[in-house]
């Protein structure tokens, strides 16, 4: 059985870098590759280096607190959330770094400027929108079937 360089990695990984540890049917395969090509013997140096920072480092406890922390971040997290349109509005209007006085008196402009769009926006749309629908009915009825009555 002959390995090429994809799966001489893939076993690298699984079985560690020390192929004299790898399963009886793929050792022997695993060490004529290593000795035929000298950039798997690198790998393998890697693998090794790899290894060994790894048995170096030691497990470390969790801090105490951990299970507090991830609780109120969930709680947090629950909410952020909870945002709706008035906490948008609210959000928005405290970016602007003004002081409560002048945030309350920008908020009620901002009010009386949209209640004097829609007003404005209701009561000049209906104007001509109506006189138009009178004539379109008067020259329905004065044109009725064709004939002018």
């Amino acid at each position: 059985m002959k390995i090429d360089i994809k799966q001489f990695s893939e076993n690298l990984m699984l079985y560690g870098a020390d192929v004299h540890q790898w399963p009886e049917d793929i050792r022997q395969a695993g060490l004529d590759a290593l000795e035929n090509y000298p950039d798997l013997q690198k790998l393998s140096a890697d693998q090794e280096h790899f290894e060994k920072v790894l048995k170096k480092r030691k497990y470390e406890e969790p801090d105490s607190s951990l299970e507090q922390r991830i609780i109120s971040s969930a709680l947090d997290q629950k909410k952020e959330a909870d945002y709706g349109q008035g906490s948008f509005l609210q959000e928005l209007l405290s970016e602007l770094l003004l002081p409560k006085p002048a945030l309350i008196a920008v908020s009620v402009l901002m009010i009386f400027i949209l209640a004097i769009g829609f007003a404005i926006g209701f009561s000049s749309s209906s104007g001509p929108a109506a006189d138009w629908q009178k004539q379109a009915n008067l020259r329905e009825f004065l044109y009725y079937e064709g004939e002018i009555l």
